[in-house]
């Protein structure tokens, strides 16, 4: 598990300064989607009647630039990030600085997939949060039902985790007929295939995720536009679902 942690280190740490210029698109229709459904991912935000007046504490998972964590940083009191990879943590900060956010959001190197917990994870600020995300991330872990564990076990009583993946091709065709254009369409992963261990989740297989951490209440909803990134001159075109559960 550590060596497959270290590949995917290695992978987004390349591409930590241009993540969010090479993703652009992808990253605003993820972001869009998030938004739209809040309501429907957790009623408890600092701008409605059951998050009024209360610490509302985010954390995102993998969190890359922080793209998800500046969608939703109006709504909660405080966001951590944490991801495996230095470079990463340092364009979150960044970008949370320079949108005003550096107050309530910030991200630090952190692996909470290893076998053995990092000394510094374990503290109560890392714990008993109203909302998990996890974007884009869970195709890369090595032991998905682990990782919601995991996350399961760091939410409040209803709170909330919220995943954004990939809809598998095989079913991909249920709902959508893909995009034909001039350039190469790509249904893989490109470059990042070595770090990749699953080709997306169906609703079955995350319900059973979820039901297997003990979360409840699953939901699960394939987002209504596809998903482009341009890598390599290609288009990698992915379908991709958004789902909840919570903690009891």
């Amino acid at each position: 598990m550590a060596e497959h942690t270290e590949a995917n280190r290695q992978y987004f740490e390349k591409l930590a300064k241009s993540y969010k210029t090479d993703f652009q698109k992808g990253l605003e229709a993820i972001c869009r989607q998030v938004d739209s459904r809040r309501s429907w991912i957790s009623d408890i935000w600092t701008n409605t009647e059951a998050g009024n007046g209360k610490e509302i504490k985010m954390m995102e998972y993998a969190c890359g630039p922080g793209a998800v964590s500046l969608t939703l940083a109006p709504f909660v009191s405080k966001v951590v990030g944490l991801d495996v990879s230095e470079g990463m943590v340092s364009e979150y900060n960044k970008n949370a600085q320079e949108a005003g956010f550096g107050d309530k959001m910030t991200a630090l190197k952190g692996d909470l997939l290893a076998e053995t917990i990092p000394e510094e994870l374990p503290g109560p600020e890392y714990f008993d949060f109203d909302i998990v995300v996890v974007s884009m991330a869970f195709h890369h872990f090595e032991r998905p039902d682990l990782a919601m564990a995991r996350f399961g076990e760091r939410l409040k009583k209803g709170g909330v985790c919220m995943v954004v993946d990939i809809v598998p091709a095989s079913d991909d065709h249920h709902h959508h007929h893909h995009h034909q254009g001039p350039h190469r369409v790509e249904h893989g992963f490109g470059n990042a295939e070595h770090t990749v261990k699953s080709h997306g989740f169906t609703e079955e297989q995350m319900q059973q995720l979820y039901e297997g951490a003990g979360l409840t209440g699953f939901r699960y909803e394939v987002m209504d536009e596809q998903v482009v990134f341009h890598k390599e001159g290609k288009e990698l075109i992915k379908t991709l679902f958004i789902a909840r559960g919570q903690r009891v």
